[in-house]
């Protein structure tokens, strides 16, 4: 087994709307993800009710692992890819259970009893999305599912989560930081959204402490420079301070990657005292290419993460997340392209 995930799997239930009326119902942030607040529980059925309604395995780690495992498979190296996360016993879990069998993701799930699984409402108005999450099961995921499991990380190239886990067990993230960095094992973490840095900031810097490669997009980029009162603002100064932020395993030096949707990806990486630069332009998209932006973030790293494992040199990893993400924004939800063109 090559690449490794724990997280939280979510269910998304995705429906194309023709206005913007429930993200002003519901207060959805455009373009943004949230928890579901008791007034937001009403939103679910009201998907499930709608015309054209797909179910769709997410989560962001889910995501980035299916995307992984997609270039993988296609590159001869099918089987690699390892999933950890808590689902219910019901039919939502049985249905994300069958997707990742059936693209042969090695998928070993905590079942909670009584407890739905997790779902998110994916609310889809031309090229802007909102992504509503309920939890629910992947917030009960067992440490000692983990524990019990353990050997199964020692197996890995990579391992892989991010700050969203902080909401399902927090002693498992770290649980495995501290394991990756004892058996230096590669760690990527995504700083994943906002609200976490604005909410749960102490447990995304604890965590990133284990991070070999870390990920932000535009959004969590500037909020970093604002949570850290960062003397450089830019997104290159933000780069430069995640590659610089403390490092539990010294053994080699972080990887930031800073997403900023279609503009240069921008890579920071740590060469003895040095940090270095560089930029990755993205080949422009045409405006009636772009369907959806739900998953880009996730299947870049997926893609990145698939050159990785294969030992493929950093230029090359980006090249393959660039692909990858540009490829799943012109489907409708994250869903992989029904070929590969990336060599």
């Amino acid at each position: 087994m090559s690449v490794f995930f724990i997280e939280n799997p979510l269910l998304d239930i995705q429906v194309q709307v023709p206005d913007k009326s429930l993200f002003e119902k519901y207060a959805l942030p455009v373009g943004g993800a949230c928890l579901c607040d008791d007034k937001q529980q009403a939103l679910y059925p009201e998907l499930l009710a709608m015309p054209g309604v797909e179910f769709i395995p997410g989560g962001s780690a889910l995501n980035s692992a299916r995307a992984t495992n997609f270039v993988l498979s296609n590159q001869g190296q099918e089987g690699q890819v390892a999933y950890f996360g808590s689902i219910g016993k019901d039919n939502y879990g049985e249905i994300l259970e069958k997707a990742l069998s059936d693209v042969k993701i090695n998928a070993n799930f905590y079942k909670e009893s009584g407890v739905a699984t997790g779902t998110c409402g994916v609310v889809v108005h031309e090229k802007e999305r909102s992504l509503c999450a309920n939890l629910s099961a992947a917030c009960k995921y067992s440490t000692e599912h983990l524990t019990t499991n353990m050997d199964k990380l020692n197996n890995a190239k990579l391992i892989y989560t991010t700050a969203f886990f902080i909401t399902s067990n927090f002693e498992a993230l770290i649980q495995v930081g501290k394991h990756a960095a004892e058996k230096d094992i590669p760690m990527g973490y995504n700083l994943s959204a906002v609200f976490l840095m604005m909410f749960n900031k102490n447990e995304v810097l604890e965590g990133l402490e284990y991070a070999d490669y870390v990920w932000a997009n535009e959004d969590e980029a500037d909020k970093w420079a604002e949570i850290n009162a960062l003397e450089d603002k830019s997104r290159q100064g933000v780069a430069k301070s995640l590659v610089t932020f403390k490092k539990a395993n010294a053994k080699r030096g972080r990887v930031a990657i800073v997403t900023q949707g279609a503009d240069p990806v921008i890579v920071a990486r740590q060469v003895g005292d040095e940090v270095v630069l560089e930029e990755f332009p993205i080949e422009p998209i045409a405006a009636e290419q772009l369907v959806d932006t739900n998953g880009a973030g996730d299947s870049f790293v997926g893609g990145f993460l698939s050159q990785l494992a294969q030992g493929k040199d950093l230029a090359t990893c980006v090249k393959a997340g660039i692909y990858l993400s540009r490829e799943v924004v012109q489907q409708s939800g994250c869903k992989m392209p029904a070929q590969m063109t990336f060599a």
